[in-house]
């Protein structure tokens, strides 16, 4: 009797070891499975995180660009009814000045410079109505109409109020095209960085070429415009996205 219990306390402890061994590996390769799903769901969660904060980024851009406009269209709304109030006072004093002249319609000449006295400049409201119609099409995602447009738009009005606002938007929509066509997009926002020094769309244009460099495999031209808006505008947003950019770009 008691060999047999002690012969059955061997067998168990025998037993119980070669489970734990026959578990031992399972649980060591359970765990290494375990720690590449983790961090093959973190780096799809990282993915999606850069994604979304990318559209933010444009988001942004684009509502800050709104605020800008606006901000840009008042100032000239004063300086167009100080141009309106000059323009008819000029009016007033040239009919004046050619009362004589155009008392004598038999002269053609002097109809013709009575005619010249009085012509006015291009209407302000077109170029703003044609100017936003372009913006709209680009707000409704329609990037080649809003192409099409915003280069309607600059060749119609070569000196107009709003071509640096027109050239960075025209760098948008090239990019943002089904088949992006990056370097008509970075001629664009070099147009607004190297024309428009003091517009307002410098340090977003900077940023845009430097992503469009990134994308194109240009590292270092990228990590050059980056510093450069780090730089000239070190309080503005695109200060901060070109920091982060230059992380991800080491």
């Amino acid at each position: 009797m008691t060999k047999r219990l002690i012969l059955g306390v061997i067998l168990s402890g025998l037993w119980v070891s070669a489970f734990a061994q026959g578990l031992g590996p399972l649980s060591v390769e359970d765990r290494v499975q375990g720690s590449r799903q983790s961090a093959a769901a973190s780096d799809e969660a990282l993915m999606m995180l850069m994604q979304q904060l990318q559209q933010y980024e444009q988001e942004i851009s684009m509502l800050r660009g709104q605020f800008e406009e606006l901000r840009f269209e008042l100032d000239n709304m004063k300086q167009a009814e100080r141009d309106r109030y000059l323009d008819l006072d000029s009016r007033i004093n040239a009919l004046s000045a050619t009362g004589t002249a155009v008392s004598s319609a038999n002269n053609p000449q002097a109809a013709t410079s009575a005619g010249a006295a009085v012509d006015t400049p291009a209407d302000p409201e077109a170029e703003r109505s044609a100017y936003m119609a372009a913006r709209d099409l680009l707000y409704s995602s329609r990037f080649d109409d809003a192409r099409k447009a915003f280069e309607a738009y600059l060749s119609t009005y070569p000196q107009g109020q709003f071509r640096d606002f027109s050239h960075f938007w025209l760098g948008e929509a090239w990019r943002s095209l089904d088949k992006p066509d990056r370097e008509q997009a970075m001629v664009q926002f070099r147009t607004v960085i190297e024309r428009f020094p003091d517009s307002s769309r410098v340090p977003s244009a900077m940023y845009r070429l430097a992503m469009l460099e990134a994308e194109s495999g240009k590292t270092d031209q990228a990590r050059a415009t980056l510093n450069r808006v780090i730089q000239q505008f070190p309080s503005s947003s695109e200060a901060g996205y070109a920091r982060t950019m230059l992380e991800q770009l080491k």
